[in-house]
């Protein structure tokens, strides 16, 4: 306890280097946990929202959706899906299932002819999906507000510059139907929409499902998308979904949302790559910055060092003395560290700013941090280690050089 006393009582005698120290320990280590934080933000912002766009948490297909090729569109969807639906519905996690249509074909002005990527949609239940991620799931607005009615289209911004077509005109789209044969219906454009993604647009469009299931000639669904209520109950929901399938008679093939997010996937593993390695060489200034601030104030008291040894105080009673210094330093600075950068992810998260979009995107995306609390509580730890080590150091290799020669020290 004496030397605890010590330790602290000299940091206070050296105001303005202990503040130094602290200052660059601060900076440092809070500089690297709002880093790591945007980093762990955009990751799970990419998570979220492909999960509550496109994924889903769960997705519900025929047996044999995977086991074998489709000859026709539909061959293998799911036409008990409503049942199937109603049925889910009754456990307690899940928070929505939606049926859709995804599809390839024609859409032509009359004039010009391009091929699109469209989906087929229930439009309450897609508004909602966005919803519950706190997105506005305004593109899907306008199919709510012309429904029941089905021969209704929105489209890529993209899509529509490409035919000249403005709200209100009316377009013909072309597929082949579940039997093999060609089928066209005519719709009219009332909205479009921004996909995120400039070539996505280009080709996109969403319909009301009913039109989709007309123009393909079936009464099926591709699939069901099951939102939960929690995305950290996939892997048990999952278990529990197959169980119920099979108890109530619908088997089904299951997938988890990640195992259909491609894209999420590629995204993830580059952006992790970036931020990885950017994360790694701050974390390499900071640690160097930190530990040659801490030597630096113990080398420059080798004088001080000398006069304790030769007042009689002992090599290892010096290093205690210092050993609880650094330790101290350390949990100030560590400390200080996680208040600063608790602090400002809270100012920037406050003023809600918007950075540029990434290449091929044409909507920015949000700067904010989320603040994990098991990661400032690793880098706490590591910060007191590291300032406790960086001061054992030069103080062991100080307490050995002769006392004439530490007390002669410039």
């Amino acid at each position: 306890m004496t030397f605890m006393k010590l330790g602290f009582r000299s940091l206070f005698r050296q105001k303005r280097r202990t503040l130094i120290t602290v200052m660059v320990i601060t900076f440092g280590i809070g500089c690297l946990l709002l880093t790591t934080g945007h980093s762990v933000y955009i990751e799970w912002a990419l998570r979220e929202s492909t999960i509550h766009s496109e994924t889903g948490h769960l997705q519900l297909f025929h047996p044999e959706y995977y086991k074998q090729e489709e000859e026709t569109i539909l061959q293998f969807g799911l036409d008990n899906y409503e049942m199937i639906s109603d049925d889910l519905k009754q456990l307690k996690e899940v928070m929505l299932v939606q049926a859709r249509i995804d599809f390839m074909g024609l859409i032509s002005n009359g004039d010009k002819s391009v091929a699109f990527l469209g989906k087929g949609v229930e439009a309450e239940k897609e508004k909602k999906l966005r919803t519950l991620f706190g997105n506005a799931g305004s593109d899907y607005d306008s199919l709510i507000a012309y429904q029941p009615d089905i021969d209704i289209i929105i489209l890529g911004k993209g899509l529509a510059a490409s035919l000249d077509a403005e709200i209100g005109d009316w377009l013909t789209l072309m597929a082949t139907t579940a039997d093999g044969a060609l089928n066209a219906v005519d719709v009219n454009v009332v909205d479009t929409f921004e996909g995120g993604m400039a070539e996505y647009d280009k080709r996109a469009l969403i319909i009301p499902l009913r039109t989709a299931q007309i123009l393909l000639n079936s009464q099926k669904v591709e699939k069901l998308l099951v939102t939960l209520d929690d995305t950290e109950k996939t892997d048990h929901m999952y278990d529990r979904i197959l169980h119920r399938a099979e108890n109530q008679g619908y088997p089904l093939s299951l997938k988890k949302w990640h195992q259909q997010a491609a894209y999420y996937k590629q995204v993830r593993r580059f952006y992790q790559q970036i931020t990885g390695f950017l994360s790694l060489v701050l974390f390499i200034i900071v640690f160097f910055s930190t530990s040659n601030t801490v030597v630096m104030s113990i080398v420059e008291r080798t004088r001080e060092i000398g006069t304790l040894l030769s007042l009689g105080t002992s090599r290892g009673q010096t290093l205690k003395m210092f050993f609880f210094e650094g330790l101290l330093i350390g949990l100030i600075g560590g400390l200080l560290s996680c208040i600063f950068a608790f602090g400002f992810s809270f100012i920037i998260n406050h003023f809600n700013i918007v950075l540029s979009p990434p290449p091929g995107f044409s909507e920015g995306y949000p700067l904010s941090i989320l603040n994990q609390a098991d990661f400032y509580l690793q880098i706490f730890i590591i910060t007191v280690i590291v300032a406790t080590l960086s001061s054992l150091a030069p103080a062991f290799r100080v307490t050995r050089m002769k006392i004439v020669d530490a007390l002669g020290h410039i």
